[in-house]
């Protein structure tokens, strides 16, 4: 009888690091070994790291990702505490350069495009911008440009990576058990993953390198862009509030405080809830990594990529 191949999944490339059934990471595994072919071919043992993964073992960080970590935390931290305190003189400083933008007829079309480029990962930044332009501008106003840009650095972002990255994006979910289950949930759990996703602590711009990869349907993904904009509004309210003519707004401050402390919430739910997604699908999301692997060690024509379903 001849081997079937295994529901269409994203194919990993072959892992050095097999064991045999005496390998301890068959016991108290999760997913043991299991004999489910149609032709006896027994489904791959997890690797080193899919066992971790499942287990959540974390590895022990060295010494210099430790100091990498804690001054990116510290750097983040320090910036927040200078633009807090010294918001006002920050605004002044720049107040020629919105003044210039509010004044052109150019200076919607200058944040859109500034805004269309932050788009692409690793760049940041953009908030600032959505700050400044709130300054720039009334609040609606603000808004409508600030949107535009958004969904245009969206759009781009998305066509981009996945024309000239859908190769690197399936080696990412190989490689990057992480990214793989990022990927997997977002294959699996439909349009309300991919909205709670960009309404998380997930970088929005890397989430989208990660949908058009992945293989979301365009449309899909254009419906949350559209549908989350409300939290790039955040950033143009906090610049115009921080208005010099604003300053002296009591219920501005509070309106600020409330949208603030209400997206910092809304943040971390979301990302709490993509986490038990996550945590939930891990079984499933390793298991599929081994029928993969299982199929490409039956098929004659040795390894390759296999379609990556629609979303």
């Amino acid at each position: 009888m001849s081997f079937q191949a295994p529901p269409s999944y994203p194919a990993y490339p072959p892992h050095s690091e097999h064991f045999n059934s005496q390998s301890s990471l068959t016991i108290n595994t999760k997913t043991p070994f299991v004999d489910d072919s149609a032709d006896g071919t027994r489904t791959p043992s997890p690797t080193q790291a899919e066992y971790n993964y499942l287990n959540d073992i974390k590895e022990e960080k060295t010494t210099k990702q430790k100091i990498q970590y804690y001054a990116i935390v510290a750097v983040l931290l320090a910036a927040a505490i200078l633009i807090s305190v010294f918001h006002t003189k920050i605004i002044n400083a720049l107040k020629p350069f919105t003044d210039w933008l509010h004044d052109t007829k150019l200076g919607p079309l200058v944040v859109i495009a500034i805004l269309t480029i932050l788009s692409f990962p690793p760049l940041f930044g953009h908030e600032i911008i959505a700050m400044l332009a709130g300054v720039a501008w009334s609040f609606p106003e603000a808004c409508v440009v600030v949107a535009i840009g958004t969904l245009a650095g969206e759009i781009a972002n998305f066509v981009v990576f996945k024309y000239a990255c859908s190769v690197r994006g399936s080696k990412m979910e190989a490689k990057d058990l992480s990214y793989g289950m990022l990927a997997h949930v977002t294959r699996t759990g439909g349009f309300l993953i991919i909205l709670v996703i960009r309404y998380s602590a997930i970088p929005p711009h890397f989430a989208t390198a990660v949908f058009s990869t992945v293989g979301v349907n365009f449309w899909l993904f254009l419906g949350a862009a559209v549908l989350s904009l409300p939290k790039a509004f955040v950033p143009v309210y906090v610049g115009y509030a921080m208005k010099p003519e604003n300053a002296d707004d009591t219920h501005a401050e509070k309106i600020e405080k409330i949208v603030l402390i209400a997206t910092i919430l809304v943040t971390l739910i979301s990302y709490a809830w993509i986490k038990r997604q996550m945590k939930a699908a891990k079984e499933d999301f390793i298991y599929l990594r081994r029928k993969a692997r299982q199929g490409k060690a039956g098929s004659s024509n040795g390894p390759q990529f296999v379609s990556m379903p629609a979303v």
